[in-house]
């Protein structure tokens, strides 16, 4: 298959580096590509157009998308669902018509910086050691001051047909799993998938720097074929 990494927030295609190479090794072709636009829709578009160059309804393509680049996946998925054949969340999920990333994250000077460390969560910087954490800073891209808080708004029912794997990382796939059975508000479009995997990985929200050789086995994992059933 061919497989489209999207990074997430303050993150370039270079972010998958690790994660890469494990997915040719089990026969993918792979590109990584960087969050193109000033607002939500914008990269949206840049998405949707890259799918429009690479892929067709006959030989469709799986998108991969970390944290902030779940929610745009996810809408590139609703304006071409024909093109996705299975679209994977690393620690994301697709919000409901109306929300937003973080509409929380702080502006500075008219764009969204990494912020401290003291931000985020234990669970989230879980398995981020301190090389790992200069590493990021030194890379970080800051964001666009719109995109976290841009609202997400679908169009086609169709997009609950693509398959979807979320490999959780923050909370246990068993915690997950029982938020989207109760119908959660927030969980919304994954009660919606009709065909939705969830898996975990036990560490932060960075897989791709504190786990990059286990996430890429679980992506491999979830593109595999299903077995069949026997007669």
């Amino acid at each position: 298959m061919h497989v489209i990494m999207v990074p997430g927030f303050w993150l370039e295609a270079d972010a998958w580096d690790e994660v890469v190479p494990v997915l040719r090794e089990a026969g993918h072709s792979v590109e990584a590509v960087t969050r193109d636009g000033d607002t939500l829709d914008e990269q949206v578009a840049a998405l949707v157009e890259r799918l429009d160059d690479v892929a067709t309804p006959e030989e469709p393509v799986v998108l991969v998308g970390h944290s902030g680049a779940g929610p745009v996946a996810y809408m590139a998925v609703d304006r071409r669902p024909s093109l996705v054949q299975h679209l994977v969340y690393v620690d994301t999920f697709p919000g409901s018509e109306g929300g937003c990333v973080n509409d929380e994250l702080p502006v500075v000077d008219g764009v969204v910086p990494l912020p401290s460390w003291d931000f985020w969560e234990p669970a989230t910087v879980r398995g981020m050691t301190t090389e790992l954490r200069t590493a990021f800073e030194h890379r970080a891209v800051p964001e666009p001051a719109s995109v976290p808080s841009d609202p997400f708004h679908y169009e086609d029912a169709a997009r609950h047909t693509v398959p979807a794997t979320v490999i959780t990382c923050e909370i246990s796939p068993t915690d997950l799993a029982a938020m989207v059975a109760d119908h959660q508000t927030w969980a919304a479009e994954l009660v919606a998938t009709e065909e939705l995997s969830i898996v975990g990985l036990d560490t932060g929200h960075w897989p791709m720097f504190s786990a990059p050789v286990a996430l890429g086995e679980l992506i491999v994992r979830a593109l595999a074929p299903k077995p069949t059933e026997g007669p």
